[in-house]
Order: structure tokens, then C-alpha cells, then sequence
């Protein structure tokens, strides 16, 4: 069987050819771009860093010596060594400064102070008229809500009133002033007439009408003795008081205490403090059965009153 051979011809497909030929250009063409880039490359990269120029800061910007005027004006590194006024807020010419204090009318009432030589520890008892209570206060305390208490002298007692913010004060009606730890003075118009009346071995009765009439005054009362914190020693623990002065015929020695007595409780109370000590008195007041609480020759002993009505 014969086969016959066809030649295929380039003037039959033309485009081939010419398709071939343009790709096998191309190809050559960017082999040899390539080689010679690789080539030449090093020649181009840097070899150095190159430095570059410092930068110069921006110019600072000129104030005027207007922006300076408050310091010229309040002088403030003076070589005189003069003080400049404060500075006060806008539409403010000066600070209001607290006038003197005025006769609060408050409804408290000052009952006795006791001054001490450091004033913070200071002790002012105080009557609140609408709770009928007497209470002890030092300087910072707030009295109900109405006002603060700012200073204690003798005597006398500067308030903040709470509403108004202003000072105002609240004094005895007695002149005579007290301070802890004072000389026992005589106290004019002291009754000797007993109000106690001793019914067996430290149980004494009195009352309830002649012990109010007594601690109305009850700035006399604290002017009839003499006593200082009694230390333990070693440690120098406050427990109780010691009286160092009775005055004679005084309400102390109905009550049967006596000179070198240790106060050390009122109705088991512990009395450490001042503040506790004059608290004292609030507790005769309002009690029924008292109990006072001695050390007495080194032996604790107990005096018991009975307030009848």
C-alpha cells in the first residue's frame, strides 16, 4: 500500500511562523537584558553611606515682653526679699478675712472647760438642749451639726457655726475660768451644808434635787480639787486620776473621797482620759445608783450612791 508524503508548506500557514519567530526574539532578548544587568549592577549600588547634613532646630519662637509682664509685675525674684500680695481669683479684690467672733445663740450651752497647755488637747463639756445631754468636746469636733468647735479657753469656746460659716462663741456665766492640773482656789459661796449622807461601808445616799442644784455650777465643783493623770510605772499607762487637793467641806469629801484617791471608773467605765473625766459628771446626772471605782493604799475599792427622787 502506498502512502503519499505531504509537505507542508510555510506559504500555507504564514502566521505560525512568524509567531515563532517574534517569541524566540523576545526570549533572546530578555535573557541578554537580564545577563546584563547582572552584570552591571554592582557598578550601581553605593559603596559608602552617604551622610547626610545635620538639621538645624527650628528658630525659637520670640516671646514678647508682654508674656513677661505678670512676673515683672509681681516681682517675684526680688533680691529685697519682700513678699508679693497673693494671687486672688477674677472679680476678687481681697480675701474676707473672719471677722471677730459674735454671742452665738445656738441652743447649747458652755458647762466648764478644762484648758490644757497643749490646745489641741483642750476640753470643752457642753450642754445640747435639745437632747438635755452634756457632752465633752476638743478642738475639730462637730457638735450635732451646728457648728465646729475652733478654740477652748477658759471659759469660753470659739464655734463655726456650720449654717453661716461664721466664728462665733459661747461662754460661762460664771467668771471663774479653770485649767487642768491648777492650784485648789476657794470658792466663794461654797455651801457646807452636807447633800450626802453616808448610810453603811462606802454607800452614801443624796438627792436627786440637790445633786441637779449642785452640778449647775459645775465650774465651782471642778475648782474644789486638784488631780493629774496617774501613770503606771514602767510603761507610763494613764488608768485613772489621782486627787492631789480637796478643798475642805467640799462636794469631793461628802462623796468620801480622799487626798492620794486614784479615780479609776464611774459605773464601770474606765476613766483614762480628760474627756472622760468630765464626762463624769454627766453620768451623775442622769444615774440612779452610782458607782465610783478607787485605788486607795494599793487595794481597788468601791464608793456606791444612791440618787433617790
Amino acid at each position: 500500500m502506498a502512502f503519499k508524503k505531504k509537505i507542508i508548506s510555510t506559504n500555507d500557514k504564514p502566521w505560525v511562523f512568524t509567531l515563532i519567530l517574534y517569541s524566540t526574539l523576545a526570549f533572546v532578548g530578555f535573557a541578554i537584558s537580564d545577563l546584563v544587568i547582572l552584570h552591571f549592577r554592582a557598578y550601581f549600588l553605593p559603596h559608602e553611606l552617604s551622610r547626610s547634613a545635620p538639621r538645624r532646630p527650628p528658630n525659637p519662637q520670640m516671646m514678647s515682653r508682654d508674656f513677661f509682664q505678670p512676673i515683672i509685675v509681681r516681682n517675684g525674684f526680688s533680691s529685697t526679699g519682700e513678699i508679693p500680695p497673693e494671687l486672688l481669683p477674677k472679680g476678687v479684690d481681697k480675701i474676707q478675712k473672719d471677722n471677730e467672733p459674735v454671742l452665738s445663740n445656738l441652743p447649747i450651752n458652755l458647762i466648764g472647760t478644762l484648758v490644757h497647755s497643749n490646745p489641741e488637747k483642750s476640753i470643752a463639756a457642753i450642754e445640747i438642749k435639745s437632747k438635755n445631754l452634756i457632752t465633752s468636746f476638743t478642738p475639730g469636733k462637730e457638735i450635732e451639726g451646728l457648728a465646729k468647735v475652733e478654740k477652748i479657753q477658759r471659759g469660753k469656746v470659739i464655734l463655726r457655726n456650720s449654717t453661716t460659716d461664721r466664728l462665733e462663741y459661747i461662754e460661762m456665766k460664771d467668771s471663774s475660768k479653770v485649767s487642768f492640773d491648777t492650784k485648789v482656789k476657794p470658792v466663794a459661796g461654797t455651801s457646807k451644808e452636807a447633800i450626802i449622807q453616808k448610810s453603811g461601808d462606802n454607800k452614801f445616799e443624796l438627792k436627786r434635787s440637790d445633786l441637779e442644784d449642785k452640778l449647775k455650777d459645775i465650774q465651782s465643783i471642778l475648782m474644789q480639787a486638784r488631780a493629774v493623770p496617774a501613770r503606771r510605772p514602767g510603761n507610763g499607762e494613764t488608768y485613772g486620776f489621782r486627787l492631789l487637793e480637796i478643798q475642805p467641806d467640799s462636794i469631793y469629801t461628802q462623796l468620801g473621797l480622799q487626798v492620794m484617791d486614784v479615780i479609776t471608773g464611774v459605773n464601770g467605765t474606765p476613766v483614762t482620759t480628760q474627756q472622760q473625766a468630765l464626762e463624769m459628771y454627766q453620768t451623775l446626772r442622769n444615774s440612779n445608783q452610782i458607782k465610783i471605782t478607787v485605788e486607795r493604799g494599793g487595794k481597788t475599792e468601791d464608793l456606791s450612791y444612791t440618787v433617790k427622787q
